[in-house]
């Protein structure tokens, strides 16, 4: 997913030269180079105990024990996104999110948004192009109460027929909203533009004419065709017991029963829609927004982690070259960005900026200069081992947070189907040599061509 970035401010270290009696000047220091890239020490992660196991209906569990954390995250992951939707059905996986939200056979509306809350926990869902996420963050002794209230949105939603009226407004006025955000829309229409044809091209909360025409027979069609035990994945991160986790999960998930009828689904084979350029209307900014991508590999490529060196030199934090060139020497731009969105099967990498339209001929030129720069001035060996300390970095940082490492997990069993421990990652980003990165930065952005590019302009 594309990361911005935040600014703080910076202090150059400058030093005082004396070049004739009574006059000076400053000059930079030289740049410190940074030490190679470091493996982790073993008080840096709290360290945890993974077990999986698998129902008779075919749901799985996985359970992620941290020592030493006071609260556990659980989410229950659906194997069904926008990608899954017919075209007459756009919007109806993020439809359906939001609907069991609305009652449930054992909570009323008002149960439900109070059953975490009123503990001080968190309660939410999102919807992707490949799967759907509920998802709790509570105090350990309310381990219970989070996965009874996941159960129930998950499998025993009520789809009230005035509560449908009343979210398809809301929904509505959420795409109404989108519309209104250039990034928001500008993202949308890369995707919609990369991947042409192809389900991951439609935007995940749908159109207002589907979302329009759904009916309460249909939502409940794609519920009980998809959320089935055997496309479900339940994640507990944190400071729980594995035994009471995986004793709560059986009692609940076991009624379950796989529906006996099968489940096809098709897979479309992905046709890049490469070197095209297009231009959305947006009412009402004063910024022309662009990005300019190419197709990458799918999240499961060996190339992965070549892949994150390559966008975190590009555009992650202050210190990228988008940041350097476009923000502090040419002061053009003030967010940028570099991105890749990988999914099961495909994925695209690119840059992104917005600066005032009048500038922004100039703009897009300088991120298509800075793309050809990755191959006219490849990364050099001190910017890849700072690119791998900021990587590893990150990770080790972000094992902060159980919610994090909730997410790390469920994303894992998604579409890995295993638990991938954090050192084999920072493992593979510390091996990284120049040349591959070299090759691989050469493969996405060595054709000119290929760039996809889509801007936004004022109506």
């Amino acid at each position: 997913m594309p990361i911005r970035s935040t600014r703080k401010k910076q202090v150059r270290r400058v030093r005082r030269v004396a070049k004739q009696p009574g006059r000076a000047r400053l000059r930079p220091l030289k740049p410190i180079a940074p030490r190679r890239a470091s493996l982790i020490r073993p008080e840096e992660i709290n360290a945890v105990d993974v077990k999986i196991r698998t129902l008779d209906n075919g749901l799985r569990l996985v359970s992620e024990h941290v020592i030493g954390a006071g609260s556990v995250g659980i989410a229950l992951y659906v194997d069904v996104g926008s990608r899954q939707e017919k075209r007459d059905e756009s919007g109806i996986a993020h439809f359906i999110e939001h609907l069991v939200f609305k009652g449930t056979k054992g909570r009323s509306m008002r149960e439900i948004m109070r059953s975490v809350e009123s503990r001080g926990g968190m309660l939410n869902a999102f919807t992707t192009k490949e799967h759907t996420c509920f998802y709790a963050w509570t105090r350990t002794m309310y381990l219970a109460e989070g996965m009874d209230v996941l159960y129930e949105l998950a499998f025993q939603p009520t789809f009230d027929a005035r509560e449908i009226e009343r979210e398809r407004s809301v929904i509505i006025e959420e795409i109404h909203g989108i519309e209104d955000e250039a990034d928001e829309s500008l993202f949308d229409a890369f995707e919609e533009t990369l991947f042409a044809k192809h389900p991951l091209a439609k935007p995940v909360i749908g159109k207002e004419k589907t979302v329009a025409g759904l009916s309460r027979s249909t939502l409940k069609s794609f519920h009980h065709k998809y959320y089935r035990p055997s496309r479900v994945s339940v994640v507990a991160t944190g400071g729980h017991r594995h035994e009471d986790f995986f004793k709560l999960a059986t009692e609940l998930f076991s009624k379950e029963r796989e529906p006996k009828e099968g489940l096809r689904i098709p897979s479309e084979k992905i046709n890049y829609n490469t070197g095209k350029d297009a231009t959305i209307l947006c009412k009402g900014i004063s910024q022309a927004h662009i990005v300019l991508g190419v197709p990458a590999p799918r999240i499961s490529s060996p190339d992965l982690p070549a892949v994150q060196a390559i966008v975190t030199a590009l555009g992650v934090g202050m210190s990228s070259r988008l940041s350097l060139r476009l923000r502090e020497e040419l002061a053009l731009a003030y967010d940028t960005m570099a991105f890749y969105t990988p999914y099961s099967d495909a994925g695209c990498i690119g840059v992104y900026a917005a600066m005032t339209e009048e500038e922004s001929g100039r703009g897009r030129e300088e991120l298509q200069k800075i793309i050809k720069n990755m191959i006219r001035k490849p990364i050099s060996q001190i910017e890849l081992d700072r690119v791998k300390d900021q990587i590893i970095g990150g990770m080790v940082l972000s094992m902060e947070s159980v919610a994090t490492r909730l997410m790390r997990t469920g994303q894992s069993e998604m579409y890995l189907k295993r638990y991938v421990p954090i050192e084999e990652e920072i493992a593979k980003i510390a091996g990284l040599t120049l040349s591959q990165i070299r090759t691989k930065t050469e493969e996405y952005f060595g054709d000119e061509k290929r760039l996809t590019v889509v801007s936004t302009r004022s109506n």
